[in-house]
């Protein structure tokens, strides 16, 4: 995008105009040191062009056609517009009721209610949510009838809504069909408002601002009853606003587009080239606007995914917000499933390394408890990676968190150190907090023998083999035992402890040897039907994927693969890949796709088991889920 346009682009947002810095760093990336640069060089490069306006008394670059917007508040008529609609996605004749109401300084003084008929009935959920029926419907005009008696309602007003993209994504969208421009481009939306001018709640739905500001909800889903309560919304927000020094219409438009780090919120990724992405599964790379590569990123839903990166959210950290303001260009990469496209992304950050990935973000929560065979006083910690192989692995657990809750149950039941470094017993050492409140033997201080705290070791790693028995055991003990002494409180702790044990139980005897093989055949159902997708993992390492349309193609695929690799070594590297599926087959529905342990790829592998991988995908592939995929 040319210079100049760009810089047009950027006004076109910021109605108040923008300072000299902010343009500075909006076209260099390095503006310079010399302090009369800039000012010289923006006027020398905008004062030829009609549409720019220099503002001498704020001391802003400004739109020459944003300068009507320098109104004081009291002087704006806002009309305040609601839409219900028959779903969440914009569609020609979706519309099926209309609300608006007109504020004049600080009051209603007009309302605008009328029911429209849509092209289809609405569905069950908007029924039950709206209570507007079809019967209510179908003797009602349609939208091109009442149109001009709308846009005559709004005149010269300027729109508000709340969350406001939602309900001029229609307004636009019938705007073209029956004009062929769309209605207006310049609104106010109390959602972005708020997210400014309301920090003290995270909430900022229509409700709980409601709720906040204690505004009634009469007539709540009703597109008037709406349009009341976001007029009673915008009162306070306005009241908020002018204690920040905000009196015109321009410095309001302005806050709306504030970032959360307080600086201007700009994208300059043309929503256009949103618009056209796929709603697929895949990979997505953004790019500055010298086509240098900034992000590597995946997603379910492409469109949706990056289409959340045009939007001022307060889910964004300083670092995303800072990335946002210089995307220019993306690409995608579709894949067949999630699970691909998560290992797509691991591998092509560890080999692309773009400047905005930070290191091992991209990886799912996953954690593990290790027991270490490094000292003859072996500690148990917790592990966010796989390491050396010798080390016995517990998991994988859904966060550190959880962990650390496991950890803390083992401790009671087996007091095993956690402290990190060599350990040399000394009677005269102090013991650590764990120590000195029973978590711990106390090696450091000679309290227990190597050979009473190897006993220990053995006997937690028989508990892992038996599927946690004894820890199941203490836990009923000291459970029972508090009942007995009649601490009802204390003993429902320990019964949370054992429901939360149990579950855990449950997920290690599904996926424990995914940590200690690391050799899987998995068959997934293909997102879009009709065929099956085969990925190979060999030490962690995803070495070979292909599509199945018959279960005859499995084999010689698979023996052809297995010939050719070489099982990888499994470094810290190679391992994402095993932490992405571990959390994957941690999360994933039971019914879908099918997932095989494979032997070592040194072994012969007995036909047996070809055999019944074949079945299996035959199985899958005769599935009626295949078949008719979900729409």
């Amino acid at each position: 995008m040319p210079m100049r346009e760009k810089i047009f682009a950027y006004l076109q947002q910021r109605p108040a105009g923008a300072s000299i810095d902010e343009l500075l760093d909006l076209i260099f990336t390095h503006p310079g040191s010399d302090p009369e640069f800039g000012p010289r060089f923006l006027q020398m490069f905008l004062e030829q062009d009609p549409r720019f306006l220099w503002d001498p008394g704020e001391q802003r670059w400004k739109l020459r056609e944003c300068a009507t917007l320098a109104l004081p508040l009291d002087a704006v008529s806002f009309v305040v517009v609601d839409l219900e609609t028959t779903g969440l996605t914009p569609e020609p004749g979706g519309i099926m009721e209309i609300g608006a109401v007109r504020v004049e300084r600080g009051r209603i003084v007009d309302e605008f209610q009328r029911l429209v008929r849509p092209v289809k009935p609405p569905p069950p959920f908007i029924v039950r949510l709206t209570g507007i029926t079809w019967a209510m419907l179908r003797e009602q005009p349609r939208l091109s009838d009442i149109w001009p008696e709308f846009v005559g309602f709004v005149g010269n007003g300027l729109l508000v809504a709340h969350n406001a993209a939602f309900d001029l994504s229609y307004l636009n969208l019938a705007a073209r069909e029956l004009t062929g421009s769309i209605l207006t481009d310049t609104h106010l939306c109390t959602l972005k408002l708020a997210r400014r001018l309301v920090p003290e709640t995270r909430r900022r739905g229509l409700d709980a601002l409601a709720a906040l500001f204690g505004i009634r909800s009469d007539g709540r889903h009703r597109a008037l009853g709406d349009a009341r309560i976001t007029a009673e919304v915008l009162f306070h927000l306005l009241e908020r606003a002018r204690t920040r020094g905000v009196e015109r219409l321009d410095q309001l438009l302005a806050l709306q587009q504030v970032g959360r780090d307080g600086r201007p919120f700009y994208c300059p990724l043309p929503r256009s080239s949103v618009e056209t992405l796929p709603n697929e599964p895949g990979v997505y790379r953004f790019y500055d606007d010298r086509g240098r590569l900034l992000y590597v990123g995946r997603a379910k839903d492409l469109r949706r995914r990056v289409a959340s990166y045009l939007a001022n959210s307060d889910h964004h950290s300083d670092k995303v917000l800072d990335l946002i303001r210089h995307i220019h260009e993306v690409r995608v990469e579709c894949r067949p499933s999630e699970l691909e496209a998560a290992l797509r992304e691991a591998e092509a950050i560890r080999r692309e390394k773009p400047p905005y990935n930070q290191r091992l973000k991209h990886l799912p929560q996953v954690a593990y408890l290790r027991i270490g065979r490094e000292s003859p006083f072996p500690r148990v910690s917790i592990a966010q990676r796989l390491r050396s192989r010798s080390d016995l692995l517990v998991g994988p657990l859904r966060s550190r968190q959880e962990a650390e809750r496991l950890l803390r149950i083992w401790l009671r039941v087996y007091g095993l150190r956690t402290c990190r470094g060599s350990l040399v017993p000394n009677p005269e050492a102090s013991p650590c907090f764990q120590g000195q409140t029973g978590l711990c033997t106390m090696p450091c201080a000679a309290r227990i023998g190597e050979r009473e705290y190897h006993a220990r070791v053995q006997a937690l790693l028989e508990d892992i083999a038996q599927g946690g028995a004894g820890t199941r055991a203490f836990l009923i003990a000291e459970r029972d035992r508090l009942v007995e002494l009649e601490r009802f409180e204390a003993a429902q702790r320990w019964q949370e402890e054992f429901v939360f044990f149990e579950r855990l139980c449950a997920r290690f005897q599904e996926l424990g040897w995914v940590t200690r093989e690391q050799h899987f055949l998995l068959l997934l159902p293909r997102s879009s039907g009709g065929a099956l997708e085969a990925y190979l993992m060999l030490s962690g390492r995803l070495v070979g994927r292909t599509s199945i349309h018959h279960a005859n193609e499995l084999v010689p695929w698979l023996q052809a693969q297995i010939e050719q690799a070489q099982a990888p070594r499994a470094d810290a590297v190679s391992i994402d890949a095993t932490i992405i599926l571990a959390a994957w087959l941690r999360d994933r529905k039971q019914s879908r796709g099918a997932l095989f342990r494979l032997p070592s790829p040194e072994t012969n592998w007995p036909a047996t088991l070809f055999e019944e991988w074949r079945a299996s995908c035959a199985a899958l592939l005769a599935a009626r889920q295949l078949h008719e995929p979900a729409s």
